[in-house]
């Protein structure tokens, strides 16, 4: 599809008090499986690095590989390798597993280390004095998924992160197909994890999660990946984020109708598993807080959730501001209305 530069709008306020604190500007697309941009609000051809937004595809060019079904993988390894984990136990635990299983210890993942999202897990990490390890990062299981591709096909697993790697350069053909969006014009960056991110415009990497639900416009083998990328997404929420987190959080209340991945710098997307549309926003000054309340409000407008569920969600929809005791001093809003293309 074609479209005309437009400018962010204000998506989010955070107030203080009487106080309007803080605005936070994006834009959103929302395209069907054919590419059909259905509804947006601010500029849907804004150009995104995906970041982690792109890992189900990562996960489906494993797939198609032949690599996850030689190592054994099942449903919370295939969402492991889609999500961004928390680094609980549960998860550090798969990633040691699933590079066992291929042969490989720890010091061949390229992801670095951070201390992990899990707020228990951290605070233990802390209180023994402890560094935290590649097995934390939020990443490492989705670079378990490259590592198997890598010994399966017997492609150098020393330089599995680099864009000329012939399975980032799969990868990226891949998403290149999901988003109907010439690879050659899809700018190449580096991840914060080493691995390679490719830049789409909104509306793209919204037909690419709208394909990704319906399986709609793809080929056979691409359909069938896809099919088993999003079914184990929603079977196992709690491998794609963890205790907590907006993505586990929306695809359990969801109960099968939402998919949600996050991505870092305020890249967000989703996919309505029953109208086969996908989701993209962005987030302007890549704030991470503001992406759940568009999402939550975008799903509203749209009518993709019931009250129960928005009502259980209402901690990400309309979030509240609590100073260091505890005490609610403000709370963030939506501001914006979705524009109807239909």
């Amino acid at each position: 599809m074609t479209g005309t530069q437009m400018d962010a709008v204000p998506l989010v306020a955070f107030t203080r008090g009487p106080v309007l604190e803080s605005i936070h500007y994006g834009s959103v697309a929302v395209v069907d499986a054919e590419g059909r941009l259905i509804a947006s609000v601010g500029d849907p051809s804004r150009l995104t690095t995906l970041r982690s937004a792109a890992k189900p595809f990562h996960a489906m060019a494993v797939i198609e590989t032949g690599a996850f079904d030689r190592f054994g993988g099942g449903g919370a390894q295939l969402a492991l390798i889609a999500g961004s984990h928390s680094g609980e136990p549960r998860h550090t635990e798969m990633v040691a597993d699933m590079l066992e299983r291929a042969g490989f210890s720890a010091d061949v993942l390229q992801t670095g280390t951070h201390l992990p999202y899990h707020e228990a897990t951290r605070e233990t990490l802390l209180r023994q004095g402890l560094d935290p390890s590649v097995l934390h990062h939020n990443c490492s299981g989705n670079h378990c998924g490259m590592l198997w591709a890598c010994a399966h096909r017997e492609w150098d697993e020393r330089t599995y992160a680099r864009p000329d790697h012939p399975f980032q350069r799969r990868i990226r053909s891949l998403v290149g197909v999901v988003s109907d969006w010439p690879e050659a014009e899809m700018p190449v960056g580096v991840d914060g994890c080493t691995a390679p991110t490719f830049a789409l415009p909104l509306w793209s990497l919204a037909e690419a999660y709208a394909r990704l639900s319906a399986g709609q416009g793809l080929t056979e083998t691409h359909a069938a990946s896809a099919r088993r990328v999003r079914t184990a997404m929603l079977e196992y929420p709690e491998m794609v984020g963890g205790e907590g987190r907006f993505d586990t959080e929306l695809m359990v209340a969801g109960k099968g109708r939402v998919l949600s991945k996050s991505g870092a710098e305020g890249c967000h997307a989703l996919a309505l598993l029953g109208g086969g549309w996908g989701i993209a926003l962005k987030i302007e000054d890549g704030a991470s807080r503001a992406a759940p309340v568009v999402a939550m409000e975008v799903l509203r407008q749209l009518g993709a959730l019931d009250a129960g569920t928005a009502d259980l969600l209402a901690g990400h929809g309309r979030p509240i501001v609590r100073n260091y005791r505890a005490e609610i001093v403000g709370e963030a809003r939506p501001l914006f209305s979705l524009t109807s293309h239909r």
